[in-house]
């Protein structure tokens, strides 16, 4: 099932399924993707009878099915909790690059994708969780944890934020580009910026799982 598998186990499912070796047979793949779901090794998967093997390959029909779920507010795994910044205005510039940069290989760097995008959180005195200060330097623990989150809670918060962050650049991209050239940047630099800003993850996300979002809703919070 989606919901049962990692982050991790997903971006190592992929390459499999969309680009395999054009040596491996079908079973190849199957014994693979067992692998990794599993954490067996090819010998054991080698040495289970043949009605334990057909069980094994019968589990992986999942993998054809839709990804259901819905974004989540909040991601907790390996004991730390993370929550989900969806409100543009509350992400530093700074992090929109960093996504810009992973996106060139959206599955292998969703981790480090998510891991900008959410703020740690700490337990306070009264034992209550509040927002952390957000470290770049721990970028990696933060992209670790979220490799070992629930797939579905990391892909489809992915989802739900880039439709967000994409029609937000829409609206708002004449102030952005007026806002830039203000702080020194020429007009070619800033709509320079604001189309690479909008192309950011254009085309990796499918379209058919992005939440309905209008555009015009979005421009009562732009000032």
């Amino acid at each position: 099932m989606w919901q049962e598998i990692t982050l991790w186990q997903y971006q190592q499912i992929i390459p499999i399924m969309t680009k395999p070796d054009k040596e491996w047979t079908e079973i190849d793949v199957d014994y693979k993707l067992i692998s990794i779901l599993t954490g067996m090794t090819q010998y054991q998967i080698d040495s289970l009878p043949l009605e334990d093997l057909k069980k094994e390959r019968a589990k992986l029909k999942f993998l054809k099915e839709d990804i259901t779920g819905k974004p989540v507010k909040y991601i907790e795994v390996n004991g730390r909790r993370y929550r989900v910044i969806y409100n543009i205005k509350d992400m530093p510039f700074a992090r929109y690059i960093e996504s810009k940069v992973f996106g060139k290989d959206v599955v292998a760097n969703l981790h480090k994708i998510s891991a900008s995008m959410v703020m740690p959180q700490k337990r306070n005195w009264l034992g209550r969780w509040v927002d952390d200060v957000y470290d770049a330097s721990k970028h990696e623990q933060y992209s670790l944890d979220m490799q070992e989150a629930k797939f579905v809670d990391v892909y489809h918060t992915l989802v739900f934020f880039y439709q967000v962050y994409r029609n937000w650049i829409e609206v708002s991209k004449d102030y952005m580009t007026e806002e830039m050239v203000r702080m020194g940047m020429t007009q070619e630099e800033a709509d320079s910026v604001v189309t690479l800003l909008y192309a950011s993850m254009d085309g990796n996300i499918p379209q058919g799982l992005l939440p309905n979002r209008k555009i015009s809703a979005l421009k009562q919070y732009l000032k």
